[in-house]
């Protein structure tokens, strides 16, 4: 705001304010100069309660769900409520607007949503803006694919499902001496990211009890208490002979655990894609009809689609709602990978791709 003295007569306030470059003379005989505004020199106005200045939703930022609001709306609200760092929650999360300006503008972020739908489709929103510098997210769902636990990382699959147990766990992979945890008591924990555990991991774990605190491992035997708790998918015979054998001869509890008892665990859906060449357009450029088909005892919550598809940069979805998983779509000349994802009633998916080469004639590979 430019102060002038309320000395000057009019004529004289006219001079001062064109000395200051901020009029503009018209170019036309007869029109009257203008005032020219600057954003550095104007205190603004109050953002009134209702806004009218955002355009709705359109081109590619429309994702199909039926709620979606403008990002410029939420970014206006986020970066006028919050600053970098500060934790924005969303507990209606709908289509993910919320969320997804947030991580675009160094917020951190939680969002909630008893929709399958929207928790999914706000997970690929996120991954198709996700970048070198975009900070990592964690999804989690009422019930987990036992595919994706079973053949995860090792050491993320230890921690994570340690702190699932309500135990802690150790801060290092190396030097462990045997245990990967423990529980709000002290009692040591390993996991096991295998199926069918045997009797020589009791036997390990037995000696790993014992080294981690001999005070506590004599202490908790002298009370009928277990010395450790060992977590696997599934125990075999052995195992479960062994851990039967030191209670009942040498008064050792060690509690097997199986995930399934404290993660809710599913099948992913299955998941089949095929396709019909339609031929040329009028622009010369091929159509093809894709149809995926998906099958889960959950029943199937929608598809989503990607027509460039790069396993490096992940899935990037151009069509995120698909109930039908139907998609006709237009190619040149080349080489074409295709990807299309299922997601069922529980929040679990499968992914298919298909390779096709464009040249005259459709094929695969």
């Amino acid at each position: 705001m430019l102060n002038v003295s309320s000395e000057l007569n009019l004529l004289e306030i006219l001079d001062f304010l064109d000395e200051k470059g901020v009029i503009i003379h018209a170019k036309n005989k007869g029109s009257l100069p203008s005032y020219k505004n600057y954003s550095s020199l104007s205190e603004g106005k109050i953002q009134q309660s209702i806004i009218d200045d955002i355009p709705p939703i359109k081109g590619n930022e429309a994702i199909g769900y039926p709620t979606q609001k403008p990002e410029a709306l939420l970014e206006r609200i986020v970066l006028c409520a919050s600053n970098e760092g500060d934790v924005i929650l969303d507990p209606f999360l709908g289509g993910g607007t919320t969320v997804a300006v947030a991580d675009k503008h160094k917020r951190q972020w939680i969002g909630i949503d008893q929709s399958v739908q929207a928790v999914k489709v706000s997970e690929m929103r996120l991954q198709k803006q996700k970048d070198l510098f975009s900070a990592p997210f964690s999804l989690h769902l009422h019930k987990y694919d036992y595919d994706t636990l079973r053949y995860s990382d090792a050491f993320e699959f230890e921690t994570w499902i340690v702190k699932q147990y309500g135990g802690t766990p150790n801060t290092k992979q190396r030097g462990d001496s045997g245990t990967d945890g423990k529980t709000k008591e002290g009692v040591p924990i390993q996991v096991k990211r295998s199926d069918n555990v045997g009797r020589n991991v009791v036997d390990n774990f037995k000696s790993a009890c014992e080294r981690f605190d001999k005070n506590l491992f004599d202490r908790l035997k002298a009370e009928q208490k277990p010395v450790g708790v060992l977590i696997a998918f599934s125990f075999g015979k052995g195992a479960i002979q062994e851990v039967a054998r030191l209670k009942n001869q040498e008064g050792l509890i060690i509690q097997l655990v199986t995930v399934e008892e404290f993660v809710p665990i599913a099948k992913k859906p299955k998941l089949t894609l095929v396709f019909n060449d339609l031929g040329l357009d009028a622009k010369n450029l091929r159509e093809i009809e894709f149809i995926a088909t998906g099958e889960s005892e959950a029943g199937i919550e929608f598809y989503a689609w990607d027509f460039s598809y790069e396993a490096e940069a992940g899935f990037k979805a151009d069509e995120m709602i698909d109930k039908e998983g139907k998609q006709t779509h237009k190619f040149n000349a080349g080489n074409h990978c295709i990807a299309v994802k299922v997601v069922d009633n529980e929040g679990l998916e499968s992914l298919e791709t298909l390779s096709l080469t464009v040249n005259g004639v459709v094929k695969v590979g």
